[in-house]
């Protein structure tokens, strides 16, 4: 069984929005953690809205198994 976790990269925080860097900084921050607790996924969604920033997940994924491990 494999055990993961699915990211739609929205481009908004709690109380403000974020700047595009931020946010997929902290997406990167997210994935790398997923890694170090043992999660055998992480899933990205793939939407062309000005509000979302995951228009190229395979770029964002690259990047991310430059950080981990496993995932």
């Amino acid at each position: 069984m494999e055990i993961g976790i699915d990211s739609f990269v929205m481009n908004t925080g709690l109380s403000s929005v974020l700047s595009p860097v931020d946010s997929i900084q902290q997406l990167l921050d997210r994935i790398e953690l997923a890694d170090t607790v043992g999660l055998d996924i992480f899933g990205i969604g793939e939407h062309h809205r000005k509000d979302f920033l995951d228009s190229a997940p395979h770029v964002i994924l690259a990047a991310a198994a430059a950080r981990t491990k496993r995932i």
